[in-house]
């Protein structure tokens, strides 16, 4: 009896191999040239790649890439690409096994490695991994032609790519079925499909001498079109199964909320020279890297799906803005170097973006769309090309300080009557409370401040303020583009922070905790930050605050983007709100890392977006499907859009829109 074993060109003539090569070679010849064109628009003016922390990156590329964790996050269009992408891994690898098996080792060893056991587990394995590629193809198919999600965008790509790889895997069968039922080997059954392939030829009386004439035509026509989709895959959005791994591989390693800086302010300083490029007006403008992820990207409108300025009905919707930009970047080369800002980007694209990072948090193949939106700003404001409502704003942050435009004196009116001390009246203290701009000026978020003087007090926590020293951040403008005034503010603040020995920071807002948290320490910072969100949590958790017991209420909960998304925190809130008594927490459809934008960010608390429907109005509704009693929030911006549409929704007497610090100090002992 034969031992099982591999059977390739039984059925076809002499030199198959040798020509199969030779066709080979010219389509390989097209696949290097697609990837030396790609490769030579990423790095044109660009610096090379950096390779460091190379194990950090090589994580993160196996757990994004090839583990397919950001993929599967969405169930069904993740099984599809599970489904395919295995199917395909493990096919890749059972073809190029049979090519060194038949063509390497049997002709250089004179003995094969495809036998016995072991050829017929891979066999079976190639059936069924063949079986699972055509099921995923068929969702995809369905899904591109029939069923059409929102933002799923159906190309020629698409098309092309799902039929050449279904008719692969197809004729692949039936090539397998027209040697079985020829052959008739004894191991047959281990090749399961095939093999019923083969029962069916017979059953139909196919098998004859003309069906084994037909053989050579369909395994030509099989290996040209193998050939053709692999030639293909550097022109068309399948080359995604490189720039996915590489993107991983060398996206950047700052924290999520730090933004890329374009320049450092002391060094400028101290070299007296300020002739230095900011922002990208051009593709060339881009980091290599960018550019890379712009070619990423594979049009699944995951992150136009998630997009609160789309919903809102801005110009903006992240999946088109990265393809305009991918677009422009393989068109033919201008003399401007591909200028897109002001062409091919609308300005209000960019400034509708609230920087929520919904978009990259639903990127499967980890592209930064903030840092290229924020980029293109900052273009913009070097050329001066702003609307008065964001000249207004930059204006406000030179002159005095802060976005609300106030006098620095009222910076302490807020806390008229608390006796709430200064660094200066208290030189010694455990905790710096930041109370923010919105906590200083905004008269609605005055009230959340007074209640953290409540809470710190009542927990004997040894608190002081800056008072008058306290100077906005610029979150705002380096979120806007203007990152002068941002490191400006950062290097007097962290000034200010080492003269009173400060060693931790407590924060209301979410995006000052951000900025101090991830922003700052490029700027010489060196303490903690806390959000007040953790901060009440470990109070009530160490017994140091004694609450009443809340009256029985249903509370959902809003999670802040720059608290959440940004710096993953989600449970403090929710620890605090189950600690207020017999409540009830509903949680949104969209929560956690899933949350939306109440749309304040990304500077657009300051001025006027273009929208068809605001976008805190969309959150607004959704808490009302829950019926809620109190909306509770943990972050000044969000209160104060939430209060916004309440009123315009009248819903301000059915529910109350909250900070969790009120909903703590009113059940004070």
């Amino acid at each position: 009896m034969t031992e099982p074993h591999r059977i390739t060109y039984d059925l076809m003539p002499a030199l198959t191999a040798l020509i199969m090569y030779v066709v080979l070679s010219g389509f390989a010849a097209a696949f290097v040239y697609g990837i030396y064109r790609r490769l030579r628009t990423y790095f044109r003016g660009s610096p090379p790649p950096k390779f460091d922390h190379i194990i950090e990156r090589i994580t993160r590329a196996i757990i994004n890439a090839f583990a397919q964790r950001k993929v599967l996050k969405k169930s069904y269009p993740g099984l599809m690409h599970l489904l395919i992408y295995s199917g395909m891994v493990v096919l890749f690898i059972g073809t190029t096994l049979v090519a060194l098996n038949v063509d390497v080792w049997e002709v250089f060893f004179h003995q094969e490695f495809l036998v016995g056991s072991f050829y017929l587990f891979f066999e079976f394995f190639l059936d069924a991994f063949g079986l699972i590629a055509i099921v995923g193809l068929i969702i995809a198919i369905f899904r591109r032609t029939i069923s059409k999600p929102p933002n799923l965008p159906t190309s020629r790509d698409d098309v092309f790519i799902l039929s050449v790889f279904l008719v692969i895997l197809l004729t692949g069968y039936l090539m397998e079925g027209i040697r079985l039922a020829i052959d008739h080997p004894t191991w047959a059954p281990w090749s399961f499909v095939g093999y019923q392939v083969a029962l069916l030829l017979e059953s139909r009386g196919l098998v004859t001498q003309e069906m084994v004439n037909f053989y050579p035509a369909l395994w030509w026509f099989h290996a040209i079109l193998a050939f053709v989709a692999v030639a293909s895959i550097p022109y068309t959005k399948l080359f995604h199964v490189f720039t996915s791994p590489l993107n991983a591989l060398f996206i950047h390693l700052r924290p999520r909320g730090q933004l890329s800086s374009p320049f450092d302010l002391r060094e400028l300083l101290a070299s007296g020279s300020f002739d230095v490029k900011v922002g990208a007006a051009a593709i060339t403008d881009f980091s290599w890297h960018q550019r890379l992820s712009f070619d990423s990207c594979t049009s699944c409108g995951r992150c136009t799906n998630a997009c609160p300025a789309t919903a809102g009905g801005t110009l903006l919707s992240p999946m088109h803005l990265i393809l305009k930009l991918r677009d422009t970047m393989f068109a033919r080369q201008t003399t401007d170097g591909g200028t897109v800002v002001g062409g091919v980007v609308d300005p209000e694209e960019l400034w509708a973006c609230t920087t929520c990072r919904a978009c990259v948090s639903e990127c499967p193949v980890l592209i930064d769309h903030i840092d290229a939106i924020v980029d293109m700003r900052r273009h913009l404001i070097a050329e001066g090309k702003l609307d008065r409502g964001k000249r207004d704003l930059l204006t406000n942050l030179n002159n005095v300080a802060n976005p609300f435009g106030l006098p620095q004196a009222d910076r302490m009116k807020w806390a008229d009557g608390l006796d709430v001390k200064t660094v200066k009246e208290q030189p010694e203290f455990d905790v710096l409370y930041w109370v923010g701009c919105a906590g200083a000026y905004d008269p609605r978020n005055q009230n959340v401040s007074r209640a953290m003087v409540k809470i710190l007090k009542a927990a004997n926590v040894r608190f002081a303020v800056l008072g008058n020293e306290e100077k906005c951040n610029c979150e705002v403008a380096r979120r806007l583009g203007e990152e002068g005034r941002f490191q400006q503010s950062a290097l007097d603040l962290v000034e200010v922070f080492k003269k009173y020995n400060v060693k931790l920071v407590l924060t209301q807002c979410p995006h000052c905790f951000n900025t101090f948290k991830n922003e700052y320490p490029e700027f010489g910072a060196d303490f903690q930050v806390v959000h007040h969100s953790q901060f009440i949590a470990r109070l009530i958790e160490s017994g140091q605050l004694k609450l009443k017991r809340e009256a029985q209420k249903v509370v959902t909960f809003h999670d802040p983007c720059y608290l959440g998304r940004y710096n993953g925190e989600y449970e403090s809130p929710r620890e605090i709100i189950a600690a207020l008594g017999p409540i009830t927490l509903k949680e949104m459809p969209r929560s956690h890392e899933e949350s939306f934008c109440c749309g304040a960010g990304g500077a657009n608390f300051w001025y006027k977006v273009q929208q068809k429907k605001k976008v805190n109005l969309i959150r607004f509704e959704e808490a009302q499907q829950l019926k809620p009693n109190v909306l509770a929030t943990a972050c000044p911006f969000c209160t104060s859009m939430f209060e916004d549409a309440a009123g315009t929704l009248d819903a301000k007497d059915a529910i109350a829109v909250s900070d969790i610090a009120e909903l703590v100090a009113n059940l004070l002992d």
